[in-house]
Formats: structure tokens, C-alpha cells, sequence
């Protein structure tokens, strides 16, 4: 097996190696809220003028309810008959 540079050195891969298994990252589920967009929480106002100081437990609390909503709503679509 060549080296990672190409100089014709091989090595050995432990066999500790072969049994790690992969890690698989999810994506981030946390809103994306700028400091002059409307706040999340519905109340109108700009998000640095209310809920900015909740910080980021108030956006994951929020992508969830979201996230159930877009399934609820989904769970609603594929039982709508469009015969």
C-alpha cells in the first residue's frame, strides 16, 4: 500500500481500526434566525428586540415545533385522496 504522500513507504492499518465503527452526524436542528428578522415566537418584533437574550435553548425548542408541524402536515398531505 502506497503512503499518503506517494513515496513508496507502506504501513499497516491497526486492527483496532477495523472494528471502530462510523459516525454519522445529523444535521443541526436549531433555527437560523438573523438579529433584524421577525422573532420566531410570533410576537412581530425583531428577534434582537425580544428573544435574543433566550439564546440557543429557545431556537431548539422552536426547530422542534416546527419539525412536528412540517410532520403533522406531511402526515395530513399523504391522506388527502386526489382521486
Amino acid at each position: 500500500m502506497m503512503s499518503p504522500k506517494g513515496k513508496g513507504k507502506s504501513f499497516k492499518i491497526s486492527p483496532k481500526m477495523s472494528l471502530r465503527k462510523s459516525v454519522v452526524t445529523a444535521p443541526r436542528r436549531i433555527l437560523q434566525v438573523g438579529r433584524n428578522d421577525p422573532c420566531p415566537c410570533g410576537s412581530g418584533e425583531k428577534y434582537k428586540n425580544c428573544c435574543i437574550k433566550k439564546g440557543e435553548p429557545f431556537l431548539k425548542k422552536m426547530a422542534k415545533k416546527e419539525e412536528k408541524r412540517l410532520r403533522k402536515e406531511a402526515k395530513n398531505h399523504s391522506k388527502t385522496d386526489y382521486s
